[in-house]
């Protein structure tokens, strides 16, 4: 807690040298396997540094988001709050319009509210329920938060829960909050563009995947007679920056081939990735573990996978995912082989180069 503060409060005296076509703003992408005082003395970090958002997961079961996030707003003045993302099979809809409303009183006009099947967690967990659907199930749900948290009754009849009709909260947000889901597969981005707010792409992207979400965001946007770029396309990118590239780039190599492990193959196939490069570190994890994949991790998979190395690198490394119609980039997870001084790079550096003043 102590470094936390006294690193953030410390200046960089680094002058930006130019300027990209940007983004509308920068977030950062938080863990939640840190314990609630870390996590809420990086929220608070990055609402005093300049942050645009915090992203909150509930990816694994050490901390619940929801309690987190009414801290992290309470606790704010300024920064976005994201729930990135609360799973509708663990809560019903009705109830996570209720926990969208009392955040939103809480730190009015700074929540993001983000929902997803997390198909994967849910069934490692040994908790999908029978005749689980997992896209009807969060199409519903996103139906219901925005419809609810906007003072209204349901619109549709729905399959996968059971609520009164009529039902409304009897106290709700004076703005309605803005839902998003947490989006990997074709039939789940065009759904996003016909009903919700926007998208979150998850774990790991690369500037071919955000290309074709986006494509796909913008077809179901039009299906319903929507305009793409009133949604929010925004993406967990994997980060770390150093004044030492190679240190920032290796600090990145676990975490990428823990993931490249396991993700959804759309996510790599999109990608433009090295099919035989992906598929040495998949070998390598399966036999020895994380630390075994990252020996054999090539660069090539750092830059396709991630935007890591020096200030000017990460800057460079972004541009184009702006260039694919990426709108938020979320620098996620590892920030830097020194965390703290990495988050203070991107506020400082970073930031001021990307996003659109």
């Amino acid at each position: 807690m102590e470094s936390w503060r006294s690193t953030f409060a410390a200046p960089v005296g680094v002058t930006i040298a130019r300027k990209m076509n940007g983004f509308r703003g920068l977030g950062l992408s938080l863990s939640n396997e840190d314990p609630v005082a870390d996590t809420l003395a990086v929220v608070a970090a990055a609402d005093r540094l300049g942050f645009e958002e915090v992203s909150l997961p509930e990816s694994r079961l050490f901390n619940s988001v929801m309690p987190v996030a009414a801290a992290a707003l309470h606790s704010t003045q300024r920064v976005t709050v994201r729930i990135g993302v609360a799973n509708p099979v663990f809560r019903n809809p009705v109830l996570l319009a209720l926990e969208a409303a009392t955040l939103a009183d809480i730190g009015a006009g700074r929540l993001r509210f983000g929902l997803g099947a997390a198909e994967w967690t849910v069934r490692r967990f040994g908790m999908d329920p029978p005749g689980w659907r997992p896209l009807t199930n969060t199409v519903e749900a996103v139906r219901a938060v925005r419809r609810l948290t906007a003072g209204e009754e349901l619109d549709f009849v729905p399959t996968t829960f059971s609520v009164a009709p009529g039902l409304r909260l009897d106290r709700f947000p004076p703005v309605p909050v803005p839902v998003d889901v947490g989006a990997v597969s074709r039939r789940m981005m065009e759904v996003s563009g016909e009903f919700a707010d926007g998208v979150q792409l998850g774990a790991i992207t690369s500037v071919g995947y955000t290309r074709w979400a986006r494509q796909r965001l913008a077809a179901g946007a039009a299906r319903a007679g929507r305009n793409v770029d009133d949604l929010l396309l925004s993406a967990n990118v994997l980060t770390s920056v150093a004044p030492d590239r190679r240190e920032a780039r290796n600090a990145v190599k676990e975490v990428l081939a823990y993931y490249l492990a396991r993700v959804e193959g759309v996510v790599v196939d999109e990608a433009g990735a090295d099919p035989d490069a992906v598929a040495a570190v998949r070998a390598a994890v399966a036999e020895g573990g994380e630390q075994a994949g990252a020996a054999v991790l090539s660069d090539s998979l750092v830059d396709v996978f991630g935007v890591a190395g020096t200030p000017d690198d990460v800057i460079e490394g972004l541009e184009p995912f702006a260039g694919a119609g990426l709108d938020l980039p979320l620098a996620w997870y590892t920030f830097g082989p020194d965390r703290d001084a990495g988050i203070r790079l991107l506020a400082e550096q970073v930031r001021p180069a990307v996003v659109n003043s």
